[in-house]
């Protein structure tokens, strides 16, 4: 079936308190994609945000991240005062002093609740045992200033299992537990708002999780550990064209041989929580499901490491069983050894294909099952992109685009038909493409730190309204 939809962080929204949330501006949004015909929301990450501010690096996968609260909800409850305004006008999110500013309110509100009380919250607990996990694993976080789980003492890096006494941190368990519930009523309210509007959501799972995490930390036979708590060997890519020395992610390696024995148990509650949020789900790094890139630990490049075969065959067979009803897609980008194909294909999942990539290819070609994209959040902005491209190379792109004459607007709409009248059955946007915006908008470097990853937002609606037209006639032109 064709359809299309939109690429936008739930942090870019814009907002009154510095950050989008899963307040008023999200409810605006799905209104608005609803007058557009849009009918796919694609997330980023929700979970908390780790090292450079990146989703990707979170200290849980199943936790939403507390900066998304709605605080205007939170107010409508009676939990607080009215808030006051927060870099209203931001078009860059400022994470600490957002995360300062609404930790405060969220702790007033705590003092305030009933929720802990009422069965809701009960039951919310019993459907969501990792909760417990997370809790107080931020607990001992906290009481450990912030210090990874493996330098913790002994008894607190095996916390989760030998009966440490946790009693005098209840209360404060009891505030991540609530601050969870509070955020998973916020999102499934908006979830089912949407679907009364005909959008539906795409989430993301990274494949990896963060070494500092409650995954690892209550789960550490499903890695690759040392007896000090450190993963012995990590996640990465070898070296290519784009770096000499490879990308060292950090990320622990699993231990399949013990998940085998265990029927894959984390990564098949992984895919159903997943599956449970939203009505597609993107398995980020999908290749490692067939090949996985192994680096030992104590190397600080990625210039030493092992390609190794991974159990995506065994999992994704366990997956089809389940029946469930959202839809698996395979991000399946990047140098892929064939057999990554050979088994996206098996298990008839959507791959993804990214103009940006492959328009000045030869070969380019585009497949039914499929989704297409101008750009992801790791990519330039496609104006950025057709800037940074040398004469010749903009020359070609006039060529296989048809234009005549180039002005910064025609530029985007250009490559946005060129995705919409393709066969791809499904073709989604990211938001800075169909505004039209520059490198400065980007959302990601990959491989950088700090500058303006993972910083962008809005400053308010206005100019993607004045897109709407366009966007309702070429979802109508192709059929979409």
């Amino acid at each position: 079936m064709r359809t299309n939809g939109i690429l936008l962080a739930l942090s870019s929204l814009p907002s009154k308190y510095g950050i989008g949330s899963f307040g008023n501006e999200s409810y605006e949004f799905i209104d608005l994609l609803n007058v557009a015909g849009i009918k796919i929301w694609q997330l980023l990450p929700l979970n908390p945000t780790g090292f450079g501010n990146s989703p990707y690096q979170s200290s849980s996968g199943k936790a939403i991240d507390p900066i998304y609260v709605s605080l205007d909800d939170l107010y409508l409850k009676g939990y607080i005062s009215r808030p006051r305004k927060f870099n209203p006008l931001a078009t860059k999110v400022e994470y600490d002093k957002v995360r300062n500013f609404k930790n405060k309110y969220l702790q007033r509100a705590f003092k305030k609740q009933n929720d802990t009380e009422t069965q809701e919250f009960k039951s919310f607990l019993k459907e969501n045992s990792w909760c417990e996990a997370y809790a107080k694993f931020s607990v001992l976080t906290d009481k450990n200033n912030g210090e990874p789980w493996y330098n913790w003492k002994e008894n607190e890096k095996q916390a989760y299992y030998n009966g440490f006494n946790f009693k005098k941190f209840e209360k404060k368990i009891l505030y991540y537990e609530w601050v969870q519930f509070i955020l998973y009523k916020e999102f499934f309210d908006l979830v089912n708002y949407a679907s009364k509007k005909n959008v539906k959501f795409m989430g993301d799972i990274p494949f990896y999780v963060g070494d500092n995490s409650s995954d690892v930390w209550a789960s550490q036979d499903d890695f690759l550990l040392g007896e000090d708590g450190k993963p012995t060997f990590i996640a990465g890519c070898p070296p290519d064209f784009f770096s000499k020395t490879g990308q060292r992610w950090g990320n622990p390696i699993y231990d399949w041989e013990y998940m085998k024995s265990d029927n894959f148990t984390f990564w098949i509650e992984r895919i159903k929580f997943a599956a449970k949020l939203f009505s597609y789900v993107r398995i980020d790094h999908f290749r490692a499901f067939d090949t996985y890139y192994e680096i030992p630990a104590s190397c600080q490049t990625a210039e030493i490491g092992e390609w190794k075969n991974g159990y995506g065959n065994e999992i994704l067979s366990m997956v089809q069983d389940l029946n469930l009803d959202s839809e698996i897609v395979a991000e399946d980008l990047g140098d892929l050894f064939p057999s990554v194909l050979v088994l996206r294909d098996k298990f008839n999942l959507k791959g993804m294909n990214i103009v940006e990539f492959n328009i000045l290819n030869p070969i380019f070609k585009i497949s039914k099952n499929q989704i297409i994209y101008t750009g992801t959040h790791d990519n330039d902005t496609i104006v950025g992109w057709y800037k940074s491209l040398t004469k010749e190379e903009k020359e070609q792109v006039k060529i296989i685009l048809r234009m005549n004459g180039i002005t910064q607007k025609k530029t985007n709409r250009k490559f946005i038909e060129f995705a919409f009248k393709n066969i791809a059955d499904y073709a989604i946007i990211p938001l800075v493409d169909y505004l039209g915006l520059g490198s400065e908008c980007r959302m990601n470097v990959p491989g950088t730190l700090g500058g303006n990853n993972w910083a962008f937002k809005l400053k308010d609606f206005k100019d993607f309204k004045k897109e709407i037209p366009y966007i309702q006639s070429i979802i109508k032109k192709y059929n979409r």
